[in-house]
């Protein structure tokens, strides 16, 4: 397995333990198409919220988002060979509905704002149903990325009360991140799962063969 895996090698030769690949692969990509799709993303989007919010609460959130997000993939998919930043990239999506959240007293259509992003956000689900698109990253990365903004990004406080609401806003939904993120670990390492019915997330088969080639359930003997 040491010879397959490659890369650094294992500690133990009949124990697999490269957990680096969990933040490796965010630096990955397929192809060129995919790289072009992840700098447009980035020079866009990630480059307005990281002028907002500063490159680093920006990075942490995009960061720790992709690991939460590959390690759900490890845990449901666990013999798909991915590389990307999905995960990351749904996290920063979760950045902006948390953003509308934060200044939402001050917008002049909140609400109008808040459904462009929610269709942009399904559509974009939606887009995971097809084979070799991961939809647990893009779900993972997007929670995680949301309870991560709401500790890591600047807020507006209006009043005292305000402030100590979101302070202790800061700290709950730290916490909240921090518990799934165990609980992500527990089931990668302690407890390992098998969902049968969690590959419908990830690759709905249209047709008998639609999902054939991405193979959800293929084991390791």
């Amino acid at each position: 397995m040491d010879d397959v895996c490659g890369l650094l090698p294992f500690l133990n030769p009949e124990v697999p333990d490269q957990f680096y690949r969990l933040w490796l692969s965010l630096f990955l990509h397929a192809g060129i198409l995919h790289c072009l799709v992840s700098v447009c993303f980035q020079m866009t989007i990630l480059r307005d919220l990281e002028k907002l919010a500063g490159w680093l609460r920006i990075s942490i959130i995009y960061i720790l988002s992709g690991i939460t997000g590959n390690l759900a993939s490890a845990i449901f998919l666990p013999y798909r060979a991915e590389v990307g930043p999905a995960g990351s990239q749904f996290g920063i999506l979760a950045c902006l509905f948390v953003e509308l959240f934060q200044s939402w007293q001050i917008l002049a259509r909140p609400w109008r704002a808040f459904f462009k992003l929610v269709g942009v956000v399904l559509f974009l689900f939606a887009f995971g149903m097809l084979p070799w698109i991961d939809n647990f990253a893009h779900i993972s990365g997007f929670i995680s990325g949301f309870f991560l903004s709401f500790s890591f990004l600047p807020y507006i406080s209006f009043g005292r009360l305000d402030m100590y609401r979101k302070r202790c806003q800061i700290i709950v939904f730290l916490l909240v991140f921090l518990g799934l993120f165990a609980g992500l670990v527990v089931l990668f390492y302690v407890y390992p799962i098998t969902c049968e019915w969690c590959e419908y997330l990830t690759c709905i088969p249209f047709t008998d063969k639609f999902c054939e080639k991405y193979d959800l359930n293929a084991h390791l003997h």
